[in-house]
C-alpha cells in the first residue's frame, strides 16, 4: 500500500514560529499577549486502493438438462465439464442453464445469462431454440456455438458446430468418385434431412445430370413401389425374358450354358447406376437395403453410400445387405479414446454428440486466453482447430467443417479405409490459407476431479 508523510520542512517552521511567539509574550505585558497559533497536525497518509481485478471469462452452456432430451443434455455438459478439467489451468467461470428443449425457455436462459456478463455461449442444442437464443445474443455481440446441424440457421454470430449431412453426402460421394464410380444414385426419405442430402447429392455431382434419385415416404409397401421403380426392375425383368428367348433359339453349347446361368436369375442387366447415395439410418435404412436386395441391387453389383445417420443403428456391422458399404464418420481411433476418456470418469458410455462438446468448451478455454477474448476473427481462424471430433474451423458464414474418414462395412466391423484429414485444404470458397494447425488437443489425464 502506497503512503504520504507530512513535509519536514513545513514541521520546522511551525516549530521555530511557536518558539518566536512564546519570546514575544514573555517581553510583552499581560493585556497585549494573544494566544499563539495551534500547530497543525500533519495530514493523514493517503492511501491508494488497488484496482478490482477483472471479471473471469465467462461462458454460458445452454442445454435440455430435462425434458425428452435430458440424457442427450446431460452427456454434453457432462463432457464440458470433463473439458475444463482436461485441457490445463484456466480462469472459466460456466454458467449452465436448462433450456428443456423449448425455445422460449432457451431464450429466456440466454437474457439471464447475458445480464450476467457472458461473452460467449455453447449450445443449445436444437435448431429452433438456437435461433431463439441468436436472435437475443446478436444484440450483445455474444457468439453462440450451437450444437445443432441445420445449416438452414447458420450466420454470422450463429455457428452450427454439428455434422451436417451436406459435409457427409460430399465425403463420401469425393471418395466414391476417385474409386472410378461415376454413376452414382441416389435415395432419400422426404424429410427435411433427406432433403438437405439431396442437395448436396446434387451439388457433389454438379447437378446430377441424368442419373435416377428416388424421395420415399409412408409404409413399407409404398417405398417397395418407390423402389421398383428406382432400380429399373420390370426393365430388367423384360430384358432377361429376351435373353433367355434369344438363347433358346440356339442350338450350341455356349448358349445353353448361358442359358443355364440365367436359370437363377430374376433380372439381366445392371441397375441404373453403379453406386447409391441411401441418406436414410435405423430400422428405415435396413427396410431399404432389404428392398433393393428384392429388386435384384445388392452391394455386389451395387455400391451403398452412407451418412453418420446409419450410425444409430446399434448393430449396423450385423447386417448382411449392407456389408461391403462406405459412410462418412468421425476417425473411430478419436471416437473410442473420447469413450474410454469419458467413461472413466463418469462410469457410462456417451451419447455420440458428447465428444462435440467437449471440443467446443476446449475451444472457449484457449480462446479465453487471448484480447480480446472470442473474438471473431479468432472464431474463425481458417487453419482450425483439433480436438476428439477430429480437426474442425468455423467459417464467417456461421457453418462448421469437419474432418471426416470414410468407413467400409464388413462382417462384424467397421473398418477405416480412408482416414479423416490432418489438415484443410486451403481455404473457404477460395479464400487462400496456411497449413492446419493443431489446436486445443487434449492431454491424456484430467487436471482434478
Amino acid at each position: 500500500m502506497l503512503t504520504s508523510t507530512a513535509n519536514p520542512w513545513r514541521c520546522a517552521r511551525l516549530l521555530c514560529g511557536t518558539l518566536i511567539l512564546a519570546l514575544l509574550g514573555g517581553c510583552a505585558s499581560r493585556q497585549q499577549s494573544t494566544p499563539p497559533e495551534p500547530v497543525q497536525p500533519p495530514p493523514p497518509p493517503v492511501t491508494e486502493t488497488a484496482p478490482e481485478p477483472p471479471p473471469p471469462p465467462r461462458v454460458a452452456v445452454l442445454l435440455p438438462l430435462s425434458g425428452p432430451a435430458a440424457a442427450v443434455g446431460r452427456d454434453l455438459f457432462d463432457a464440458v465439464q470433463l473439458a475444463l478439467f482436461d485441457v490445463g489451468e484456466n480462469e472459466l467461470e460456466i454458467l449452465p442453464r436448462d433450456t428443456a428443449g423449448d425455445p422460449e425457455t432457451a431464450r429466456r436462459a440466454a437474457t439471464e445469462v447475458l445480464d450476467l456478463g457472458a461473452e460467449l455461449i455453447l449450445g443449445p442444442l436444437f435448431a429452433r431454440s438456437a435461433r431463439a437464443v441468436a436472435a437475443v445474443a446478436s444484440e450483445r455481440g455474444v457468439p453462440v456455438l450451437s450444437f445443432s446441424n441445420d445449416s438452414a440457421i447458420a450466420g454470422p454470430g450463429l455457428f452450427i458446430l454439428g455434422f451436417r449431412p451436406e459435409e457427409q453426402v460430399a465425403r463420401v460421394l469425393a471418395y466414391a468418385r476417385g474409386q472410378g464410380l461415376t454413376r452414382i444414385a441416389a435415395l432419400v426419405p422426404d424429410d427435411a434431412y433427406g432433403r438437405r442430402a439431396l442437395e448436396a447429392w446434387r451439388a457433389s455431382l454438379g447437378g446430377s445430370g441424368d442419373l435416377p434419385y428416388a424421395v420415399y415416404s409412408g409404409d413399407q409397401n409404398a417405398i417397395a413401389q418407390t423402389l421398383r421403380g428406382f432400380t429399373a426392375y420390370d426393365e430388367r425383368v423384360r430384358a432377361l425374358a429376351e435373353q433367355k428367348a434369344a438363347l433358346a433359339g440356339r442350338e450350341d453349347d455356349t448358349a445353353r450354358a448361358a442359358l443355364a446361368r440365367l436359370e437363377s436369375r430374376d433380372t439381366f442387366g445392371p441397375p441404373p447406376f453403379d453406386a447409391v447415395l441411401i441418406a436414410d439410418g435405423g430400422l428405415r435404412l435396413r427396410a431399404v437395403a432389404a428392398l433393393l436386395a428384392y429388386y435384384d441391387v445388392d452391394t455386389s453389383v451395387a455400391r451403398f453410400l452412407g451418412t453418420m445417420r446409419w450410425l444409430e443403428d446399434k448393430e449396423l456391422t450385423a447386417q448382411e445387405s449392407l456389408v461391403g458399404s462406405w459412410l462418412a464418420a468421425r476417425s473411430p481411433a478419436k471416437d473410442a479414446a473420447f469413450a474410454r476418456r469419458f467413461s472413466e470418469i463418469y462410469g457410462r458410455s456417451p451419447q455420440p454428440l458428447a465428444s462435440l462438446a467437449f471440443d467446443a468448451a476446449a475451444l472457449a478455454v484457449l480462446l479465453s486466453r487471448s484480447e480480446p477474448r472470442f473474438d471473431p476473427a479468432q472464431l474463425t481462424d481458417p487453419q482450425g482447430f483439433d480436438g476428439f471430433t477430429g480437426i474442425f474451423r468455423l467459417r464467417p458464414d456461421g457453418l462448421a467443417e469437419h474432418g471426416l474418414a470414410v468407413l467400409e462395412i464388413r462382417k462384424g466391423e467397421l473398418v477405416e479405409i480412408d482416414p479423416a484429414p490432418t489438415a484443410f485444404p486451403a481455404g473457404y470458397a477460395g479464400i487462400g490459407i496456411g497449413p492446419a494447425a493443431v489446436r486445443a488437443a487434449p492431454p491424456p489425464a484430467a487436471r482434478r476431479g
